[in-house]
């Protein structure tokens, strides 16, 4: 009996406790601790727009805040914020701001000197506080950006964001600075730079423009057609991106346009097949008992004929592997000019190194064929 009252007021007292509220809880201090998501750790923007706040931080997403939340005045365009966010709800991105602190600003300028090392660089500029007199201020470069530092020469137009930490001027953010361009104002510069040439190439051939692929047998020769034909692109893509130069940056950059190392390669194997053909041609004529007869009128056929009036394969490639050339490089300098740099000496685009060996592999064969010899033309 004894033993029974034992079990019997063992089994209340369990039941008590388990049905005792907040008896198996964690203390209210706990819980209300671990429900607090953490924090988000500061974040360092750019200011785009000062009211309402708007800004972009360094790896480029923006955010705007809601008017009076973490205000900072005095804020201007261009100022560095160093941002605290108040966390949100549990799992979700912070986007309420809770404080802000400036703590850089943006400089835009001419780079005036760069240190050996690209460890330091100086800029000349305007600060809006100063508007009539020029400052020169030193900029500490850290080892992510001396790649950059290094393609930089004096003159170029920079543009700087800058964090100042115990008096030293540290760059957070380092650009050229650019202007950017619409598509149609490139296709529009590229084909007026085309037709002014072709406006010189009328004034100078009497309004004939063609004899410039005319060979002395009155057809037209497909090495002089090659070599009309890219020179013309070339130097159109060259017209156009100084033109921009010009209008976007103005007369201190005009010029400093250099040519990468795979166009200047293919422009020399055009000059090249021109040159040897006409050595090939001079060399069998004179070479030849009967000389060639001049053709009654040019026609176009004869830039993929050969001297039998047949289609030949050797010309026929030439021909479309230079048409294909000069549009892929027209279409790569109107993609090219879509940020106008503020660079002292910038490069033209290049062409890839496919193109390069097709274009060469054409030439090579034209001459090829040219050089082994032709059925002679009919009587």
């Amino acid at each position: 009996m004894r033993a029974s009252s034992l079990l019997i007021l063992s089994i209340l007292s369990l039941s008590l406790a388990l049905a005792a509220p907040g008896a198996l809880a964690q203390p209210p201090e706990s819980a209300s601790a671990s429900a607090q998501p953490p924090a988000a750790a500061p974040v360092e923007a750019i200011v785009v727009v000062a009211a309402p706040l708007q800004v972009k931080t360094l790896s480029g997403t923006v955010s705007q805040f809601a008017p009076g939340a973490g205000a900072v005045a005095g804020l201007k365009k261009g100022d560095l914020l160093l941002l605290n966010y108040a966390a949100g709800v549990a799992g979700t991105p912070a986007t309420t701001l809770a404080s802000a602190q400036l703590v850089g600003a943006t400089l835009v300028g001419t780079l005036k000197e760069v240190a050996a090392d690209k460890t330091w660089l100086i800029v000349r500029s305007r600060l809006p506080e100063q508007p009539d007199n020029e400052v020169n201020v030193p900029l500490q470069a850290d080892a992510p950006f001396w790649p950059l530092v290094a393609a930089m020469r004096p003159g170029d137009g920079v543009t700087a964001v800058y964090r100042s930490i115990d008096g030293v001027n540290r760059i957070r953010m380092l650009e050229w600075q650019y202007q950017p361009v619409p598509r149609w104002q490139r296709w529009v510069s590229l084909g007026a730079a085309a037709g002014l040439l072709f406006l010189v190439a009328l004034l100078l051939t009497g309004f004939h423009p063609a004899q410039l692929i005319l060979g002395v047998d009155n057809r037209y020769s497909s090495s002089q057609f090659q070599t009309v034909l890219w020179f013309w692109v070339v130097i159109s893509a060259y017209m156009a991106l100084v033109f921009h130069r010009l209008a976007s940056a103005g007369w201190s950059y005009v010029g400093g346009v250099d040519i990468p190392s795979n166009l200047l390669i293919l422009s020399g194997v055009s000059v090249l097949t021109f040159a040897s053909a006409k050595l090939i041609s001079r060399s069998k004529a004179a070479d030849a008992d009967v000389p060639r007869n001049a053709a009654a009128a040019p026609r176009a056929a004869d830039l993929v004929q050969d001297n039998a009036e047949r289609t030949d394969l050797g010309d026929f490639q030439m021909v479309v592997i230079t048409a294909l050339a000069v549009l892929i490089y027209a279409v790569s300098t109107v993609e090219f000019m879509e940020r106008i740099e503020f660079r002292r000496v910038v490069t033209m685009p290049d062409v890839d190194a496919t193109l390069l060996a097709i274009f060469t592999l054409g030439q090579a064969a034209y001459l090829g064929k040219k050089a082994a010899g032709e059925a002679p033309p009919p009587n």
